[in-house]
């Protein structure tokens, strides 16, 4: 397999998992479809499911074009993925990662209940402790279907992004999800019955009921954020930055906020998220990360948990420094901070 088309299969196997989006324009047919069974190859292109844009994935045993071959299982806890030459790709249930031993990119799933209570688990320790699980934001790990997890609505989810047919050709989105119908549906019928069921029903509820999930997330607003984190610690320790905390997770770099216990931040996950150790900082915005001066983070932290009462919390000039690094990075019109005209 060469380079790009390597590239392209990792690509799509990241979106399929996580209901990241695909790079380029959208096009006729889902952007990535498993086949659990190859025998399903004819019925998913009748009912027009593939398309130019679609990666269709079936069992090395029985493909044919267009799909392309994989050995192994995607859906499978402890099994491994393989295109037959150079890409693996291993899947693990939540509760038994922390005992496994990750040899190259993996991805981790909720597959039930336990699965699940474990997860919620390390959000809360993560939350009263500051201690993240070292599995999970390891750098060739993945969680799959994030959205569904926390509750975050995702836009870009649903058939036209991703599919998943078992093996009595039942199509979900997730191979954890509800089932939206069989292979011979079309595109619009199956999109129809996604939008009905909502994206978080969509991909978790063939593992554990809506309620258990819907319960389970208005308890905790933090959520979102928690997985914003984890994605911080993730990309910094591919960078080789390791070692840190998180604001508002077990504790504070600035020791006045923390007195005060304000956390208004931790309920919105589009908000930057401070990331610091002894003598480093660091702020995630998005999917931008950038290193900053700890009187900036300090400044930056008191304002998100405030949402922007900073008081004496804050000397002015740190305020006015951080009102500098903001207009910098473009960040002033999403961050609640009350900047003085001559600072703009």
């Amino acid at each position: 397999m060469n380079m790009t088309a390597r590239k392209r299969l990792k690509q799509h196997l990241i979106s399929w998992a996580t209901a990241s989006p695909l790079s380029g324009p959208p096009g006729a047919g889902v952007g990535t479809l498993v086949l659990a069974d190859a025998a399903h190859i004819p019925a998913v292109t009748a009912a027009g499911l593939v398309g130019a844009r679609t990666l269709l994935l079936a069992p090395a045993d029985g493909a044919s074009d267009p799909a392309v071959g994989y050995h192994g299982s995607l859906t499978e806890s402890g099994d491994e993925f393989s295109n037959g030459q150079d890409f693996f790709l291993q899947t693990h249930a939540y509760a038994a990662s922390p005992f496994m031993t990750v040899f190259g990119p993996t991805i981790v799933r909720v597959f039930d209940r336990n699965d699940f209570e474990s997860f919620l688990a390390d959000a809360d320790r993560a939350l009263a402790e500051g201690v993240f699980p070292e599995f999970l934001i390891t750098s060739s790990v993945l969680l799959a279907d994030p959205a569904a997890l926390s509750g975050v609505h995702d836009p870009t989810d649903g058939p036209a992004l991703r599919l998943y047919a078992d093996r009595n050709g039942q199509v979900s989105t997730s191979p954890t999800g509800a089932v939206l119908g069989t292979v011979d549906d079309s595109p619009d019928t199956l999109t129809e019955r996604f939008d009905r069921a909502g994206p978080g029903a969509a991909a978790l509820d063939g593992a554990l009921s809506a309620e258990t999930r819907a319960g389970a997330l208005r308890s905790r607003p933090f959520l979102a954020r928690y997985l914003e984190a984890v994605t911080a610690l993730r990309s910094l320790m591919a960078c080789g930055v390791t070692g840190l905390r998180v604001s508002g997770f077990g504790s504070r770099l600035t020791p006045e906020v923390a007195a005060t216990g304000a956390d208004v931040d931790l309920a919105d996950p589009t908000l930057p998220i401070v990331l610091y150790g002894d003598e480093d900082a660091y702020v995630e915005a998005g999917s931008r990360l950038f290193a900053v001066d700890r009187r900036a983070a300090q400044a930056l932290e008191c304002v998100l948990a405030t949402s922007g009462e900073v008081g004496d919390l804050v000397p002015a000039d740190h305020v006015d420094q951080l009102a500098e690094l903001l207009a910098r990075h473009d960040l002033l019109q999403c961050i609640p901070l009350r900047v003085p005209a001559a600072a703009r």
